[in-house]
């Protein structure tokens, strides 16, 4: 017998992407605390500084990567639920920490509003990787009824670009209001209108769709998502769309003219929803 045992080790590198992001937003995170301890206990030299934040960054990003791979399926646990979200959402708080302890941590807080600010972008984009892990290890064995690429019908599409514009429109008002009256909340609350609109107007774009029994999985160039079934209420047919419904969601529209075959489509639906 082969003396190598390379076939019992379990692969844990295989999805070294997702250890890599998730290592530097834990990186993200861990910085500005190490260099408040630094600047407090140690020093508060620039170099010393500098130097602290790039080997704490090395470091926890080596220790998240290495952590990660080791934990079997985390991305694909993360991906079944709406915790997939939550990276996303702590630094939020974090960065708002940072910013209101300005002045009592100096550039310590500027750090950690900033690094706040990119951390949440990485947690996004944990969310996402783990939503698509899932999509993709949910729909390895189902069976495809049928595949399409399709967006929303014009007239639906002109009603939500009005909406998203006045999203923006209020975004703008109330961003500058808060500039000129030095409110800071204002400002903040203001500019969360925005991702809302874009969400809105990007939902209605074409995309490819894949129906199979595990659901209705929706593609793009670098992302998978996966409504099971049980996400819809049922679906009707109109004059220009199918129309899946969901409780207290905006329903997914597909535009009939961009349909090969409609009644195809319509088939697999109602194989599922009828």
């Amino acid at each position: 017998m082969s003396p190598s045992t390379d076939s019992d080790a379990p692969r844990r590198d295989a999805d070294p992407l997702f250890g890599v992001v998730a290592g530097a937003y834990l990186a993200l995170l861990c910085v500005p605390p190490v260099l408040l301890v630094v600047t407090r206990l140690v020093t508060g030299s620039p170099g010393t500084l500098y130097g602290t934040a790039l080997v704490t960054f090395a470091a926890v990003t080596g220790a998240g990567w290495l952590g990660i791979a080791r934990w079997d399926g985390l991305a694909v646990r993360l991906g079944r639920t709406a915790v997939r979200w939550l990276p996303a959402v702590v630094p939020v708080g974090y960065a708002l920490g940072g910013f209101a302890s300005l002045g009592q941590t100096g550039v310590v807080g500027v750090l950690a509003f900033f690094f706040g600010l990119v951390a949440m972008l990485f947690g996004f984009a944990l969310g996402v990787m783990a939503r698509t892990r899932y999509a993709d290890a949910v729909t390895a064995d189902a069976t495809t009824d049928c595949d399409f690429t399709a967006g929303w019908p014009e007239r639906a599409r002109r009603r939500l670009l009005v909406v998203a514009g006045s999203l923006v429109t209020v975004t703008a008002v109330g961003f500058v209001a808060g500039l000129l009256t030095d409110r800071f909340w204002l400002q903040l609350t203001s500019q969360a209108l925005f991702p809302v609109g874009l969400v809105l107007v990007t939902g209605s774009e074409e995309r490819t769709y894949t129906v199979s029994e595990a659901g209705l999985e929706h593609r793009l160039p670098v992302a998978r998502r996966l409504f099971p079934w049980s996400t819809f209420d049922g679906y009707t047919r109109t004059e220009d769309a199918l129309v899946l419904h969901r409780s207290w969601r905006v329903d997914t529209r597909i535009a009939l003219a961009d349909l090969a075959d409609p009644d195809a489509v319509d088939a697999a639906f109602a194989r599922y929803l009828g």
